[in-house]
């Protein structure tokens, strides 16, 4: 493992001391993970393509590991310059790579439909980044359901959709039991709490806790709600719900595809608060559909989610001429 500590040394001396690390390398193949942030600090990552050059002059192979894909958004000057820096650094690391790994689909990315790029890529999703615990048999509270919102991206869009989702299914199935832990799961909290006052939902929040921790919350839980994006296979925390077991109602988007498709999912179009109701009603009230949903998520992660799959699957690429 290599880290080039660009930020803490500045780039000319982590690119120095990278040089001398790899300097009898020559032959070997080096991965490189690439997500923006990892290569600047505001998402201009005008270096990592000079690091790919200069890897590949020294007689290596690369494998570049596209964690993100896709550019950022937004529609201010600078999101939409940031944007072009970005396709125009990944495009030039693509071709400049002997082969590619991307977490969601590459026909999903429009930059890399170029021939000669799409031709060296392979999908290979990100497993879970959490422990697999055991299911217990004894059920929260008096058969409360339990719903579990793993992580926040967006808390003033997210929340409100949360606590209208779910004061809705209440009203229709009684009450439930919310947990939310995670990454901005303390402040989501208290955010909820006053939106939730007038309903039945119960309200937990743990904030980041130990791995084990976490996976037991989601193995003993009867749903996960995912709103932060539409789910895919680069969304950590919605592949370790799949990887427990854990029954998913969350979104589709452009992201959204094979193998998240064939997991116990159930997803509705992005936006779609309505059809969040109505299938997050459907697993709570129908026990068996909701097994089912459970044996296809552990059938999902062992075929496609496990990272001793994924690791053959990067020593079979590795090894392809």
């Amino acid at each position: 493992m290599c880290r080039i500590a660009w930020a803490k040394k500045g780039w000319r001396r982590a690119l120095r001391d990278a040089d001398k690390r790899f300097a009898k390398q020559r032959g070997s193949w080096v991965l490189v993970q690439y997500t923006a942030l990892a290569w600047s600090r505001r998402g201009f990552p005008l270096r990592f393509d000079r690091m790919i050059d200069r890897l590949k002059g020294a007689g290596i192979h690369v494998l570049i590991v596209f964690h993100d894909p896709e550019p950022f958004g937004g529609r201010r000057y600078r999101d939409r310059l940031r944007r072009r820096v970005q396709l125009a650094v990944m495009r030039r690391a693509a071709r400049l790579a002997d082969k590619i790994v991307s977490t969601i689909s590459p026909d999903r990315v429009a930059w890399m439909q170029d021939p000669a790029i799409r031709a060296k890529t392979l999908l290979l999703p990100v497993g879970s980044n959490l422990p697999v615990m055991p299911r217990k048999t004894q059920r929260h509270g008096n058969g409360i359901p339990v719903i579990i919102v793993f992580g926040f991206s967006n808390l003033a869009s997210e929340t409100p959709m949360i606590a209208w989702v779910l004061s809705r299914v209440a009203e229709v199935v009684g009450t439930l039991h919310l947990t939310v832990f995670g990454r901005g799961a303390k402040v989501a909290g208290t955010l909820l709490r006053p939106l939730l006052a007038d309903s039945s939902v119960e309200l937990e929040d743990f904030g980041i806790v130990e791995a084990q921790r976490a996976g037991s919350l989601l193995a003993n839980a009867d749903a996960q709600l995912f709103v932060r994006s539409g789910l895919s296979t680069r969304r950590g925390s919605g592949i370790a719900g799949i990887a427990c077991g854990l029954p998913l109602i969350g979104f589709s988007d452009p992201e959204t595809a094979f193998p998240i498709t064939e997991a116990g999912v159930r997803l509705v179009p992005m936006g779609d608060r309505e059809g969040l109701v109505r299938e997050l009603v459907l697993v709570l009230k129908q026990k068996g559909l909701r097994e089912t949903l459970r044996q296809r998520n552990l059938e999902a992660a062992e075929r496609y989610f496990s990272w001793d799959r994924i690791a053959d699957a990067y020593l079979s690429f590795l090894r392809m001429n």
